[in-house]
């Protein structure tokens, strides 16, 4: 009688752990097809931009993405877009990554013939421009007598346009400076040789 009654036991057991299994699999099947429903496409627009841990410059960089590398666009949080890539999932500044319908809605009206080579610096922090605005992510300072303050220039490494309202006394010629929202994001850029276009 007791070994009937521990047969019965360990099949029901077996049974049990067979049945959580399968619900197990089964939600993270739904779990999966859910969060893959949910993404967008989406590029990174600029070079060598950090794939961080979390939200935040205080965390971790699991590794760098290049221009154009393909990302799915999870959710934006604030300043930085939680992203999938490659299986994992992490987040990037706002600034560098692009949904890609946007980046084809705004290659189709960028006009590309009037080109410059130019040195391009980076610049960051508190302060008034040249014209009286407050700099943000889209301002660089340029000589003036080269681009005209309120001159839309496009930059194809960061696939925006920015706006010429700034200068300083080290921006002579064909050399820009582009407003960035930290330090840390200056050095990365450093100074760079890059084609910039001027928007009619």
């Amino acid at each position: 009688m007791k070994r009937k009654i521990l047969i019965t036991i360990t099949t029901l057991s077996l049974l049990a752990i067979q049945n959580i299994k399968s619900f197990a699999e089964m939600t993270t099947s739904e779990n999966t097809s859910i969060t893959i429903e949910n993404t967008q496409d989406g590029q990174i627009s600029a070079n060598s931009v950090n794939f961080r841990t979390g939200p935040s410059m205080s965390h971790s960089v699991n590794y760098s993405l290049n221009k154009d590398e393909s990302v799915d666009i999870i959710k934006v949080e604030g300043d930085w877009t939680k992203v999938n890539h490659n299986e994992t999932v992490g987040y990037i500044h706002s600034d560098y990554v692009s949904n890609n319908e946007d980046v084809s809605s705004q290659e189709a009206s960028i006009d590309k013939s009037n080109k410059i080579n130019v040195k391009a610096t980076a610049y960051a922090g508190d302060t008034i421009t040249s014209t009286g605005t407050v700099p943000k992510w889209g301002t660089i300072a340029v000589d003036p007598t080269i681009i005209p303050y309120g001159t839309k220039v496009y930059i194809p490494e960061f696939d925006k346009v920015f706006i010429a309202e700034d200068t300083g006394s080290a921006i002579k010629g064909n050399r820009i400076d582009i407003f960035m929202d930290t330090e840390e994001h200056c050095n990365e850029w450093g100074i760079r040789s890059i084609e910039i276009y001027l928007q009619p």
